[in-house]
């Protein structure tokens, strides 16, 4: 018997219209370097991320459009009875340790990584391991990817950060999930309004 596993009620956060059009139509890949883990569609097991996500979202529209009235939205998703073969989770030792064996004996003739368009060495990170990930994904058949990652440095997340370190706890870290495969989501509806 094969090893499967169940992921309920992730959160998207995106703008209601594109909300509304997801749900009628599905998702669509989506994504470059710049994404966490490179094309997919990205979830949240947090709806408060995901309200995160879908007020920047709408930032980003009224940046582009003054005028348009535009408002956030969640949705939410299933993943059921995907087998452990088809998921890459960078949480595992096991799944970790494989990715880190097959970067390692990658050998490419007369190929180069650029990355040369990050601002930074934090944004430089995420380009290589979103080309790494994606890459690895893509030769393993991988379905899903699921990882902690450290969150983009902002100021103002310093001081919950000092203060989580003086007690050995973890704060500034995401659980990001992200589908390779829109075949393996079910069960899309609205999230509801926030509380």
């Amino acid at each position: 018997m094969e090893y499967t596993e169940n992921y309920y009620s992730l959160s998207h956060g995106t703008d209601e219209q594109s909300a509304k059009n997801i749900v009628s139509n599905g998702f669509v890949l989506k994504g470059d370097t710049t994404s966490w883990c490179g094309e997919g569609v990205y979830f949240y097991d947090i709806k408060a991320k995901a309200w995160w996500a879908a007020n920047r979202k709408c930032q980003e529209i009224k940046k582009q459009n003054k005028s348009q009235k535009v408002k956030p939205a969640i949705i939410l998703v299933d993943i059921e009875n995907i087998p452990k073969k088809e998921t890459f989770d960078l949480r595992v030792k096991k799944n970790l340790k494989e990715f880190d064996i097959f970067i390692k004996n990658i050998t490419v003739d007369n190929y180069q990584i650029k990355i040369d368009e990050a601002d930074n060495e934090f944004e430089r990170k995420i380009l290589l391991r979103s080309m790494l990930i994606s890459f690895y994904a893509k030769e393993m058949h991988c379905k899903l990817v699921i990882g902690n990652f450290k969150q983009r440095p902002q100021s103002l997340n310093e001081n919950a950060i000092k203060f989580a370190d003086s007690l050995d706890m973890v704060f500034g870290i995401e659980t990001i999930y992200c589908v390779k495969d829109i075949s393996i989501i079910s069960n899309v509806r609205l999230g509801g309004g926030k509380k």
